[in-house]
């Protein structure tokens, strides 16, 4: 198993394997539009992803942004379907804490699907009564009727869990 670290000066083949992994996970295995899930991508010149490769195959991802000066935010975490529930998903959140730590980040945060909270409880995250707006720049809060609406049309509705850093 291969662990990447992806900057703006990564080759090219490492952007496509991240996208391949949202695309399986977001995508076919939850039915979010094509647009919609790549739609509101960073400029590549951000980029700060993990990608997981084994036998020369995608198998997870997830993006690094630094929304606040110290808070760390991981977002657009992925597994393949066919390795969901296989460990790799608890092996990218290690070393994306990793690679936060060495930046000297203490905080992070997780926008997430509330269904996968109990996920993030399991890798030592908490629960969080703060807004994913505050975290993803561009967002804005959204109202209780909104999040009705988010709940009733897609399943699920974004939360927060955080965790520090010793």
């Amino acid at each position: 198993m291969e662990i990447y670290r992806v900057t703006k000066d990564s080759p090219e083949w490492l952007f496509k394997a991240y996208d391949y992994v949202r695309t399986d996970a977001f995508v076919f295995g939850q039915n979010i539009g094509i647009e919609r899930e790549f739609g509101h991508d960073e400029p590549k010149e951000n980029a700060n992803f993990i990608v997981i490769i084994d036998d020369n195959k995608p198998l997870a991802g997830c993006n690094i942004t630094y929304p606040k000066p110290d808070t760390a935010r991981i977002g657009r975490v992925c597994v393949i379907r066919e390795k969901q529930k296989s460990g790799v998903g608890h092996i990218l959140i290690e070393e994306a804490e990793k690679w936060i730590k060495e930046k000297g980040f203490k905080h992070i945060a997780i926008t997430s699907q509330d269904r996968a909270a109990g996920f993030y409880k399991k890798c030592g995250y908490l629960d969080s009564d703060k807004d994913p707006s505050e975290f993803e720049p561009g967002r804005k809060p959204m109202t209780p009727e909104e999040k009705a609406e988010k709940l009733r049309t897609s399943g699920f509705i974004c939360v927060v869990v955080e965790k520090w850093l010793d």
